[in-house]
C-alpha cells in the first residue's frame, strides 16, 4: 500500500479539520471516522464510514453510509445504508437501508428496509420490508412486501396472522404503559 493512499484529499489543500479522502484502500486499519469517495477496507476496524462506494472485506464497521452502492464479505456492521444497492455474502448487519436492492448470501440482518428488493440466499433476517422479497433458504421473522416469494422450507416465524396478533398486542400494552404515565402525571399534578 503506498502512502498516497491513505493521505487526506485534505491534507493536499493544507487542512487537517477534515479526513476526507478520494481513495481509500487499507489493510489492518483501525480508523474511528472515515469520508472517501471510494472506500475499500480489508481486515479493519471503523467507528463510521461515509462514502460514494464502499467494499468492506473481512472488517468490523459501526456504521456504513454509501451514496451508491455497499458491498461486505466475511464483515459484520451495525448499521449499513446506501442509495444503491447492498451486497452481503458471509456477513452481517444489525439494519440495513437500501434505496435500491439488498442480496444476501449466508449472511443475515435483524432489520432490512429497501426501496427495491430483498433476496436471501442462504441466511436470515428478523424483518423483511420491500417491495419484493424472495428467500430460498434460511429463515424469516416477518416479511412485507407488495411481492414475497418464499420456498419451501424456510421458517418463518410470523405469517400474516400472527403479525397481526403481535400488533394488537403491542399496541395494547403501549397503550397501556401510556395511559398509565399520563394517569399518573395528572395525579401527581393535583
Amino acid at each position: 500500500m503506498s502512502d498516497d493512499t491513505i493521505a487526506p484529499a485534505s491534507e493536499a489543500e493544507g487542512e487537517t479539520e477534515n479526513e476526507r479522502f478520494e481513495d481509500l484502500v487499507g489493510e489492518d486499519l483501525v480508523i474511528s471516522r472515515v469520508e472517501a469517495d471510494n472506500l475499500a477496507l480489508s481486515t479493519s476496524a471503523v467507528g463510521m464510514a461515509r462514502a460514494a462506494d464502499a467494499q468492506i472485506t473481512g472488517s468490523a464497521v459501526g456504521a456504513v453510509a454509501a451514496k451508491h452502492d455497499v458491498s461486505m464479505s466475511m464483515a459484520g456492521a451495525v448499521a449499513v445504508a446506501a442509495q444503491g444497492d447492498i451486497a452481503i455474502e458471509r456477513a452481517g448487519a444489525s439494519v440495513i437501508a437500501a434505496g435500491g436492492d439488498v442480496h444476501i448470501t449466508q449472511g443475515g440482518a435483524e432489520t432490512i428496509i429497501a426501496g427495491g428488493s430483498v433476496s436471501i440466499d442462504g441466511g436470515g433476517a428478523g424483518i423483511v420490508a420491500a417491495r419484493e422479497v424472495a428467500i430460498k433458504d434460511g429463515w424469516v421473522g416477518l416479511a412485507v412486501g407488495s411481492n414475497v416469494e418464499i420456498a419451501e422450507g424456510v421458517e418463518v416465524m410470523f405469517r400474516p396472522r400472527e403479525a397481526v396478533f403481535l400488533g394488537a398486542a403491542f399496541g395494547a400494552v403501549f397503550a397501556l404503559v401510556f395511559g398509565l404515565i399520563v394517569g399518573r402525571r395528572g395525579f401527581d399534578e393535583e
